[in-house]
């Protein structure tokens, strides 16, 4: 979450990075299903070093064809509309803001050589996969993830420098922007494609694309753009064992990781053209990961070696771990299940469901005006409503019950075994009890919260799987939302 202060300065500021209103406008049309093809082309021809490199670029080995794109609209319809517009996007932004090094300030170089990499990092590990993904969304977000850096250096300047500090070690930015400025470049990044009208989903594979994939089965398109940056790292990180350790569970056999990283390499020389970037030095698949293996090997073994001597080094790590794992499944405001635990939960409830002809309901949970509070009442008193709440949502969930902060102010309750009577009957319970009891008392204040709920179950739907069912709960408490807020809508009817 973006606070006020950083909010206000991302609307002052003039330096941001912007995009040319011929840019912004091929957004737009992009997407009006009702747009021309011609309406497109016309907006970006003006732009004669952009079609140049769009021409250019649909002439490469990649790309061509049994004859030379010539006009823009050739080029076009060999790239594809979406990734015409990333192309677009990232060059009016590359030739804006610069790509060259610079002292103390964030070194644009290196920023733009890891935002193409991940961009086609991301599209080839896609289209890698069994299943059809949108591969050309893909790449957009893939080369957006890390653009809230861009705004971040261009309001703190110098001090944006300091706070990132080794920005190679791109796992470690986040934790420093969080504890220097109180949020991170992903949610900075969100905002930027709001504000530049973006899909929806584009700036929620922004935001979350620093997470990591909720489970190790085939993965989908937010997911693909999670493991692209760390993709990246493999080729341009100095630790590139540590990150290859901690994306070895999602890349697949052995023998397609290194044609994934050949794949990667290849294409990312013809992308950087484009945007007059130097791409990473080129390095052999098969040895990057033999070594990455090989460090691996020689860690274990040091550390077997030396348990005798270091049992009180690994009583801590013992502690550690459990304090990482805790980290990992819980909500650190809340102390309820976090979204990814949640999700994985819900997932393995409900293929157990469905395979045993089992009852299971789901309930999604948003606070009403939430924003309101900490508007008004700041913050701190808006976590102790949260708290408040999750304690509440503990106290009556009964045995078996899952409960967990799905984001923000929205929670969820995984209720197995029970059809859509009796979870209705609880969410209707859950609202009686908080128009009963303040979720918030300080000084002479009270403040009580609604909710509004939405409930999907097994018994109540025939859905093809868990994110069917989740989307369909989502949609009911909208409809909550939409009817009054205060009250629980379970398909059925709105209580």
């Amino acid at each position: 979450m973006i606070n006020n202060t950083l909010r206000e300065s991302l609307g002052t500021c003039h330096d941001l990075p912007s995009l040319p209103s011929a840019v912004l406008k091929v957004i737009e049309l992009a997407q009006d299903p009702d747009a021309r093809l011609q309406s497109i082309i016309e907006a970006l021809q003006h732009d004669a070093a952009l079609t140049a490199r769009l021409i250019s670029l649909a002439n490469t080995v990649y790309y061509a064809q049994s004859r030379s794109a010539e006009t823009l609209r050739e080029a076009v319809e060999r790239l594809g509309m979406e990734l015409t517009v990333s192309l677009a996007l990232g060059f009016s932004l590359a030739r804006s803001y610069g790509t060259q090094a610079r002292p103390d300030r964030l070194d644009l170089h290196h920023y733009w050589q890891r935002s193409l990499t991940s961009a086609v990092a991301a599209q080839e590990l896609a289209r890698s996969l069994p299943v059809k993904l949108d591969t050309d969304s893909i790449f957009t977000a893939a080369l957006l993830q890390d653009i809230g850096m861009l705004a971040l250096d261009a309001i703190e300047g110098p001090a944006y420098a300091e706070i990132l500090g080794d920005i190679r070690r791109h796992d470690d930015v986040s934790l420093r922007e969080r504890e220097g400025l109180g949020t991170d470049h992903s949610e900075v990044g969100a905002w930027l494609a709001a504000n530049w009208g973006l899909s929806q989903r584009c700036r929620d594979w922004i935001r979350r694309s620093h997470d990591y994939p909720a489970q190790m089965r085939i993965l989908c398109g937010s997911e693909c753009v999670m493991l692209s940056g760390r993709l990246a790292d493999l080729l341009l990180a100095p630790d590139s064992e540590r990150i290859l350790s901690m994306i070895e569970p999602w890349l697949g056999e052995e023998h397609g990781r290194a044609a994934l990283l050949e794949s990667i390499q290849a294409r990312l020389p013809m992308i950087a053209e484009m945007f007059d970037v130097a791409p990473p030095e080129r390095v052999d698949s098969d040895q990057l990961l033999f070594e990455g293996k090989k460090a691996l090997l020689e860690r274990n073994l040091q550390l077997h070696q030396q348990v005798d001597q270091q049992q009180s080094e690994l009583k801590r790590q013992r502690k550690l771990n459990a304090r990482l794992d805790r980290a990992v499944r819980f909500d650190t405001l809340t102390g309820l299940y976090n979204r990814q635990y949640l999700t994985r939960l819900f997932v393995a409830h409900f293929s157990k469901a469905q395979r045993e002809a089992l009852p299971l309901a789901l309930v999604f949970i948003d606070l009403d005006h939430f924003k309101k509070i900490n508007d008004e009442h700041g913050h701190h008193h808006g976590d102790v409503a949260l708290k408040s709440f999750a304690v509440l949502l503990n106290k009556m969930s009964q045995s078996g019950m899952i409960v967990g902060r799905f984001g923000g102010e929205e929670f969820i309750a995984i209720l197995p075994g029970h059809n859509l009577k009796s979870a209705t009957e609880f969410a209707n319970q859950l609202c009686a009890n908080l128009r009963a009891r303040p979720l918030v008392r300080y000084g002479e204040t009270i403040l009580f919260v609604t909710a509004s709920i939405g409930i999907a179950s097994l018994d109540g739907g025939d859905f093809a799987s868990p994110d069917e069912m989740l989307r369909t709960a989502d949609h009911r408490m909208y409809l909550s939302k939409r009817e009054g807020r205060d009250r629980v809508t379970s398909g059925r009817s709105t209580s």
